[in-house]
């Protein structure tokens, strides 16, 4: 089995180490190079054509927004992931609009990222829960002006209770671990209603389940444990 392949770009080189020490506790994870600024990141994605790239936002020459655009146009293919302290809805949507994989707080979980990691290999996008809270305030405030459709209805329908109530923490912005606690039930439990959910109503990220939920209405006035079981 091929390793995953990783370009790690982060300024700081004590927390860039930490980084690396957790990836290296797996064996199918390899960091093929480091670049603490924009322009040696860029010149890495180009030598590399890595499967993934951890940017962060705040680093010097070329800032991670533009790097990020600039791998996009260069290795198409490849992952990135942001891994940031940088957590308002403009940096959030930028981020999202160029085609990134993943956004995480630096504060997440080393959990989170390895999940974040997976989530992206397999075409999804994963969002940590600060930042998945962030995104659903900002669209809590707009009114969808697509109408709910016969087939949303129908698709919503064939949902069960537990799985109505997972797809509102969810969207709410809550991680599989908080959800597990609320539920009393397991985090492989949580997953493996989050993957029924998402293949009854044909979505398959975190986002696309939180945009379902405003159109269907289920945020608007609710506080999280109210909808809880």
């Amino acid at each position: 089995m091929e390793k995953v392949r990783i370009v790690l770009v982060e300024d700081h080189t004590i927390v860039r180490q930490g980084i690396k020490l957790l990836l290296k506790l797996h064996d199918n994870y390899e960091v093929v190079s480091e670049a603490s600024d924009g322009f040696s990141a860029l010149e890495e994605v180009k030598a590399q054509l890595p499967d993934v790239v951890i940017l962060d936002i705040s680093i010097p020459k070329i800032n991670g927004i533009e790097t990020a655009k600039q791998i996009r146009k260069i290795s198409p293919d490849t992952k990135i992931i942001v891994l940031t302290m940088y957590e308002s809805k403009e940096f959030i949507t930028r981020m999202l609009d160029i085609g990134v994989s993943a956004y995480l707080n630096k504060e997440s979980t080393d959990t989170d990222l390895i999940t974040a990691i997976e989530s992206t290999l397999k075409g999804q996008v994963f969002l940590s829960p600060s930042v998945s809270k962030v995104l659903v305030d900002q669209l809590k405030g707009k009114k969808s002006d697509i109408p709910i459709s016969e087939a949303d209805r129908e698709s919503y329908d064939k949902l069960t209770d537990r799985e109505k109530t997972i797809l509102y923490l969810v969207a709410e912005g809550y991680g599989s671990k908080e959800i597990a606690k609320y539920l009393l039930i397991s985090s492989n439990t949580i997953n493996n209603h989050r993957t029924s959910i998402m293949k009854k109503l044909n979505i398959h990220d975190a986002v696309g389940l939180t945009k379902y939920a405003i159109k269907m209405g289920l945020l608007a006035n609710v506080e999280p444990m109210e909808f809880i079981e």
